[in-house]
């Protein structure tokens, strides 16, 4: 939702991908663009949307088959940007197919020096779990975004709060894909 927000704030065109019944909120957020990643082939939509230009960044949290499609959907100099492998989860019990499913279908040999070169590409990954030691950084990026809020670009939405006691019905409530912003444990 951020990025949504940050995008549109610098006059950005946002395509955005979500299950059809989030479509209504996804558009009271400004994304101009709504895929329904459950029926349609983002990677397709893409291309119809942009007229085959494709698009200057994609951020991606499932992984795997989708950072395939969202290299191929950049336009010349986009960049990939990837935090997250959610298509690890596939269900609520670990699923070790899913897993190496997934784990096959990460681009391997796409991503290489010469191959973002001559394709004029860019990839990159945050994990800021590894970033403890980049405190300056952090707050720096923390404070801008906090600042953002201040001035009402930036407006955060809490889809649902549980008691601690109630953390597994919490994690249920997301991966049952039910929220459309945060979900926050409170004592």
């Amino acid at each position: 939702m951020a990025a949504t927000q940050i995008a549109k704030h610098i006059g950005a065109r946002v395509i955005g991908t979500a299950s059809v019944g989030k479509h209504d909120e996804m558009r009271a957020l400004g994304v101009d663009h709504l895929i329904d990643y459950r029926t349609e082939d983002f990677e397709k939509r893409t291309r119809d949307i942009t007229a085959g230009r494709g698009v200057e960044l994609i951020l991606d949290a499932v992984g795997g088959e989708s950072w395939k499609k969202g290299y191929r959907v950049l336009a010349a100099t986009g960049r990939l940007g990837m935090f997250g492998v959610s298509s690890l989860a596939s269900g609520k019990e670990r699923n070790i197919l899913s897993m190496l499913s997934m784990l096959a279908n990460i681009p391997w040999f796409q991503f290489n020096p010469l191959g973002l070169m001559n394709a004029n590409k860019g990839v990159f990954g945050v994990n800021v779990g590894h970033m403890w030691d980049e405190i300056d950084r952090l707050r720096g990026w923390g404070e801008a975004l906090m600042e953002l809020a201040a001035r009402g670009i930036i407006r955060p939405k809490v889809a649902a709060t549980f008691k601690f006691d109630d953390a597994p019905k919490a994690h249920h409530f997301i991966q049952d894909r039910r929220n459309i912003g945060k979900v926050l444990l409170v004592p």
